[in-house]
């Protein structure tokens, strides 16, 4: 343990002082509490390609990609192109612009179930806004989500997003928000009874990012399904990672039920500012016939943002997700025949080309976000994130996400390398 730490410290020195001046700014040193890095984060000057370069001089490959966002790499041509267009058109019109038009219609091809949208800037602000309308639509009060589920940092959906997932004491009066165990049909179905003709929405990633990357089950999603149908509750799905992410469009054809509502995020925009809300025509109409108020944000749908989003969908149009999902189930294979071999307990979770990598301090009766959130090993896993840094890697959640750029020359094999000489750093092989 100290050995790695000592390495760190020496190879990422610069970054240390670096920190303890931008604790001088921001609490923690950080604009988002997860780049808080223990022991402390390595402060990066560029990202290109598939890697970061940091203050130190060091060039690492990277599996976080700006938030699992950028499929097609770092200051890929998409950016660059969508980039100098939206610069050139003016940045910023406050106005209804023709590039937002031709984005939209690139996104209802991509989601044809997107009869309607709306964009904002960020996540946060397309769920805010989608149970908005929800609430609106069904004159209900109550939204349902899954416990380990984050939909960013709205008051109305940040309860339940860790252990022991009870509702915050400091929660906003007058909104109502239950979390309900994930691919738990049974305990599932008991609380949404209770709540039945109370409940406006259930949301839920269909595959739970920070939640521990678990795919919901097929009899899971269908009895949400049910339950919405048979009560008049709408079904949304935030696909801010799961969006673009598995296929060119909504991860639903896969997992076979299709949701009422959606929320997608950044990947859609090569990585820039986006939130987008939408579904059912009839709901999102609500927003029109009811004045409701979901219009807010000066830089909803800004030409920058849309030029490059209509550059990247265009370009992840022609992609194989086929052979970057396959890519991701080799890491599966590769991460899970390693962990076996461990001195400790650890399991790996995932879908397509999105692994985890989870050192626990006991074996799991069940992969759930309860159980992986409740027995995970949390210095473990810093050290070995750290060890990785060692090596050269950044990884989140002990693994990350794999873009297009990541299948080429030889890339997947130097990310094994990496994790080879930091389990055996680490003393589990």
């Amino acid at each position: 343990m100290n050995d790695i730490l000592q390495q760190y410290e020496q190879k990422f020195i610069s970054s240390k002082l670096l920190f303890e001046k931008s604790k001088n700014f921001f609490p923690n040193g950080v604009c988002h509490d997860i780049r808080n890095y223990p022991p402390f984060p390595v402060v990066t000057e560029k990202c290109e390609d598939i890697y970061m370069y940091d203050t130190d001089g060091n060039k690492i490959l990277d599996l976080w990609m700006g938030h699992y966002a950028l499929l097609l790499g770092h200051g890929n041509p998409s950016q660059l192109k969508g980039a100098a267009r939206g610069l050139q058109s003016g940045m910023h019109h406050g106005t209804l612009n023709t590039m937002q038009i031709e984005f939209a219609e690139l996104m209802q091809g991509a989601v044809p179930e997107l009869e309607q949208m709306r964009f904002c800037t960020s996540g946060t602000e397309a769920t805010m806004y989608v149970t908005r309308v929800a609430r609106a639509f069904t004159g209900r009060d109550v939204i349902v989500k899954a416990e380990g589920g984050w939909h960013g940092g709205n008051s109305v959906l940040s309860n339940g997003v860790v252990p022991p997932f009870v509702k915050r004491k400091n929660a906003p009066e007058g909104l109502k928000t239950v979390s309900v165990p994930y691919n738990n049909p049974e305990i599932t179905m008991q609380t949404l009874n209770e709540y039945k003709g109370e409940i406006a929405a259930i949301i839920i990633e269909p595959m739970l990012g920070a939640g521990g990357g678990v795919l919901a089950t097929g009899e899971y999603l269908a009895s949400l399904r049910d339950y919405c149908d048979s009560t008049g509750t709408l079904l949304i799905f935030d696909e801010v990672v799961t969006g673009f992410r598995f296929r060119y469009g909504s991860i639903w054809p896969l997992l076979g039920v299709c949701p009422d509502l959606f929320t997608f995020g950044k990947a859609t925009a090569g990585g820039m500012h986006i939130g987008a809300y939408g579904g059912r025509r009839d709901v999102m109409n609500t927003i029109t016939t009811q004045r409701l108020f979901t219009g807010g944000g000066t830089y909803s749908a800004n030409p920058l943002t849309m030029a490059v989003g209509i550059e990247t969908l265009n370009a992840l149009k022609g992609m194989d997700y086929a052979e970057l999902n396959k890519a991701g189930e080799g890491m599966r294979t590769y991460l899970s025949e390693k962990s076996h071999l461990f001195k400790t307990p650890a399991v790996v979770t995932g879908y397509g080309s999105y692994f985890c990598l989870h050192f626990l301090k006991e074996s799991p009766a069940e992969l759930s976000p309860h159980t992986l959130l409740t027995t995970g090993d949390k210095k473990a896993e810093e050290l070995f994130k750290a060890a990785m840094l060692v090596n050269n890697v950044f990884t989140m959640h002990s693994g990350g996400a794999l873009s297009f750029k990541h299948l080429e020359k030889g890339t997947i094999d130097s990310i094994k390398q990496a994790y080879e000489k930091s389990f055996q750093m680490m003393g589990l092989l």
